[in-house]
């Protein structure tokens, strides 16, 4: 600690002049309890040596009007810091890391969800490509569009007889073009 940082310190613990550090962090929503509190209230100390040294006048003639310009100092320091410190850890997910990193997919489920997708796309080509306009309209809306039997209906108006029966004769189509040449049941 140099000279000059000690004759700010001596007269931050002169007197109650130290209050004013309680009273900004006050103003700061910091109470005793808070987890960043101590660390506040620490950096309050570091900062007021260099408060001390930019007052434009001798603190110790003007003793009241220092200690006001302190406060106002150190509350707009301390308020950026807050944000500063708000903004950084915002973004942040809070909670254990193994836990949320545990939530995340495993490289078996995405492949399979890579899997699926290749394969429906595989079946909207081969479909597309042969299949009637009710094997496309069930399989669009029940792949794509994650419709239910009932609602694939309602959008072609259509009973629901007619699109089970789409899934019939798309299911038929499908074995027809995916199985080898011999008997597939036996």
């Amino acid at each position: 600690m140099t000279t000059d940082n000690a004759a700010a310190y001596q007269f931050l613990f002169t007197g109650d002049h130290e209050t004013i550090l309680y009273a900004v962090l006050k103003k700061l929503n910091l109470k005793p309890g808070h987890p960043d509190y101590e660390d506040y209230f620490q950096e309050a100390r570091v900062l007021f040596p260099d408060i001390y040294h930019a007052f434009p006048e001798d603190p110790l003639v003007k003793p009241h009007q220092f200690l006001a310009y302190a406060q106002q100092k150190l509350y707009w320091t301390l308020m950026d810091q807050r944000r500063h410190d708000f903004r950084e850890n915002s973004h942040q997910e809070s909670g254990d890391g193994d836990t949320l990193l545990g939530e995340l997919p495993g490289d078996d489920d995405v492949l399979a969800m890579i899997g699926l997708t290749d394969y429906r796309q595989y079946l909207l080509k081969l479909i597309g490509a042969s299949g009637k306009r009710g094997e496309w309209h069930f399989l669009v809306g029940t792949l794509v569009d994650q419709l239910t039997v009932a609602e694939i209906a309602e959008k072609h108006q259509v009973s629901r007889n007619t699109v089970y029966r789409w899934r019939r004769s798309l299911t038929q189509r499908l074995i027809q073009q995916l199985t080898p040449a011999r008997d597939f049941l036996n």
